[in-house]
């Protein structure tokens, strides 16, 4: 007969049993803990650091068109190129203007005090040419959307000089291209940017060429730029704020005297000093808790004097880890009986980190992949490529889309934006990405047997979308505009071949709306837009 032991005995055992599975639950508890709020953390600093990097790379695109504009139009005048007569330059400007909405202004300027301007307004354009001869005369020309002259004016009391203006001393002392400082423009009374640059001929100034982009819309773009709730992107410059979310409604303020002051870093709750540049993170002590602060300085080529800054609250990312954690240590005080239950618990605690991951991946509006993801997929995406295959960009854009933004508002717009993300969805494939650059610019990247087959799929991506515009938003004048580049055997980076697609669709957004422009190499390798042209039609 088996021995047993007294009851009092194995109740003994089963307590201390208990007590040692509660024990180890607890450790557990508390260094999974421990790890879960460590892991939230530097999920939080890798968040922050790629919002910086993203920061960076959107400014420069949002910028890079001004400068582009301002190159091509200094290169045509200094060869002779461009009718400078009265409406032809004025009817150039308008052009450049027409297809790149960050910019607002755009104008060349001469050193007897000649002055062509084209600036948008609310219901068009408006024109101010300033001619020296015998006699000065300032005309003012008023125009619709469509460029048709509604009406002219002469000011006679009119004193602007361009050659007194910061824009024009700068670019004439210098062989490239430059930015200004912030200051209230003299057309608009609106401050922002100028990028400008000198035209020579035989070493001469004979004209300065430039562009303006205001502060309200770089305000604007930064409100995509982070991937947290309370996540947010500033440009400065030393302790200065040159653009930032525009929920900070009073960051620009003009005196009566119209001198700028813009908001300063400290009032931000931000320091001008004391934080590490480049990639680290800081951990700042706020009124509201700590918060992750990330600044990096714009690459030096780029002729601005700006520093991007990104901040987040840390509690964002490690709250959720807390809050499980002391539901965790509740239930597991129960004892060994809810062992399961804390482990669900347990493993709870780290699925809102997964969901973050995936937020700060993923474009909120369209839930396509952000520009993050893009440039890692793509990259990935490039580097697997078989001997057979070729990497094809397309990147899309839509033509009309501030139109239908100022005319319908911009619900309308981002019903636009989903219906494309939904369209793209149903003519790639699984393995295709798809992904939403920022505003309303797309890419999608398809690894493809060769060039015909990447220029046949990026005109059947355009058709369907076309099509569904045509039938979601009939009478709005939305169409939609591509710009396609194809790897070949030459090394190239993901990067590069986006940038190649960007500068074809703006070409095909000034000359060839509607259809799908081959970027520069396509060209030179012998294909061109007649062999997208049959099938768009």
């Amino acid at each position: 007969m088996a021995l047993s032991l007294p009851r009092s005995q194995r109740n003994k055992y089963v307590v201390v049993a208990l007590t040692l599975v509660v024990l180890i639950q607890l450790i557990a508890v508390a260094v999974s803990g421990f790890s879960a709020r460590q892991n939230s953390i530097a999920v939080a600093e890798d968040a922050i650091a790629r919002d910086g990097d993203t920061t960076i790379e959107s400014i420069l695109r949002h910028l890079d068109p001004a400068e582009q504009s301002v190159e091509v139009t200094a290169r045509l005048l200094a060869s002779d190129l461009l009718d400078t007569s009265n409406p032809g330059l004025e009817r150039y400007l308008y052009t450049q203007l027409s297809v790149m909405p960050q910019m607002t202004g755009a104008f060349v300027g001469y050193p007897d005090g000649s002055f062509v301007f084209v600036a948008t307004e609310e219901d068009g354009f408006r024109t101010k040419r300033i001619t020296m001869g015998d006699e000065r005369t300032v005309i003012v020309e008023h125009f619709d959307t469509d460029f048709v002259l509604t009406s002219t004016e002469t000011l006679l009391d009119d004193s602007y000089n361009p050659t007194l203006r910061p824009w024009y001393g700068t670019a004439a002392s210098s062989e490239t291209i430059n930015w200004t400082d912030p200051y209230v423009f003299f057309s608009s009374q609106q401050p922002g940017v100028t990028a400008s640059r000198a035209v020579r001929v035989d070493g001469e100034v004979i004209a300065v060429v430039g562009v303006d982009v205001e502060l309200s819309g770089l305000g604007a773009f930064l409100d995509e730029m982070s991937s947290t709730e309370t996540g947010e992107a500033f440009v400065v410059s030393g302790d200065t704020v040159v653009a930032a979310p525009s929920r900070y409604e009073e960051q620009v303020t003009i005196d009566d005297d119209g001198t700028i002051r813009l908001l300063s870093t400290r009032e931000l709750g931000v320091p001008a000093t004391g934080l590490d540049m480049g990639s680290s993170v800081t951990r700042i002590d706020g009124d509201d808790g700590v918060d992750l602060v990330l600044r990096q300085q714009l690459p030096d080529d780029q002729g601005l004097d700006w520093d991007i800054v990104v901040r987040a609250s840390e509690d964002e990312f490690t709250e959720i880890v807390a809050g499980q954690q002391r539901m965790t240590l509740f239930i597991t005080l129960g004892g060994g009986l809810f062992v399961l239950l804390a482990l669900a618990i347990l493993w709870r605690v780290s699925e809102p980190i997964d969901d973050l991951e995936r937020a700060a991946l993923t474009d909120p509006l369209t839930t396509l992949a952000n520009r993050r993801e893009i440039s890692r997929r793509g990259a990935e995406m490039l580097r697997g490529l078989h001997a057979d295959e070729v990497l094809a960009v397309l990147v899309l854009d839509l033509d009309g889309f501030k139109g239908l933004n100022d005319s319908f508002g911009h619900h309308r717009g981002d019903r636009a934006l989903v219906a494309l993300a939904d369209t793209l969805r149903e003519f790639t494939r699984d393995r295709d990405l798809v992904g939403r650059l920022g505003g309303d610019e797309f890419v999608v990247a398809q690894s493809v047997s060769g060039n015909d087959e990447g220029v046949a799929s990026a005109n059947r991506v355009l058709i369907g979308l076309r099509q569904r515009l045509d039938e979601e938003f009939p009478g709005t004048g939305l169409g939609i505009s591509g710009g396609l580049a194809i790897s070949d055997q030459y090394p190239s980076d993901f990067s590069t071949l986006v940038r190649e697609a960007d500068a074809a669709l703006l070409t095909a957004k000034s000359d060839y709306r509607g259809m799908i422009q081959l970027s520069e190499r396509l060209v030179e390798s012998g294909m061109t837009n007649a062999d997208t042209a049959d099938l768009v039609d």
